[in-house]
């Protein structure tokens, strides 16, 4: 730690300033006569401190803006991917579902078609929350309609004796 120290030609310094009109401008530079070459030094560096710091600042503000970019266009790309992949699936459960149901039908059988016809509009509302972005809450609603869907081909499968 820098300590201040006082010489003895203080008083000379002092001395030259009476023609300095500003007190607060006086008081400045006696306080620069005061300080020793090791305080200069350390307020030079602070000095130069502020300055690097401020462009260390800029360069890593412009860094994450570059990242946070990156992160956003791939979390859009990852969002795309995941709309195609849930899209295409729910499509592929709505085609076996037709095709059940219309199996049902020429059979005759109203509770199979019934059950079809139940799974084939939760499958149908699941596609439309894995492609449409602007249904709130489109998540649960996906994994909602998908566990009912499921859950009634499950059970149309046991009572048409096609099994699980």
């Amino acid at each position: 730690m820098l300590k201040l120290k006082k010489f003895k030609n203080l008083a000379s310094k002092k001395f030259e300033l009476h023609g300095v009109a500003d007190d607060a401008l006086k008081e400045s530079l006696i306080n620069k006569a005061e300080q020793t070459i090791g305080e200069k030094l350390r307020d030079g560096i602070i000095a130069n401190a502020v300055k690097t710091a401020e462009e260390s600042a800029y360069a890593a503000g412009n860094m994450t803006e570059k990242v946070v970019t990156l992160a956003d266009k791939a979390g859009v790309t990852i969002d795309r991917a995941t709309e195609l992949g849930f899209g295409t699936e729910s499509a592929g459960a709505l085609g076996r579902i037709t095709f059940k149901a219309t199996k049902d039908l020429a059979r005759g059988d109203s509770v199979c078609t019934g059950l079809c016809l139940i799974s084939g509009t939760c499958e149908a509302v699941a596609l439309c929350c894995s492609t449409v972005k602007i249904i709130p809450c489109r998540g649960k609603i996906y994994v909602g309609a998908k566990i009912v869907s499921k859950g009634c081909i499950a059970f149309r499968n046991a009572c048409a004796g096609e099994g699980c």
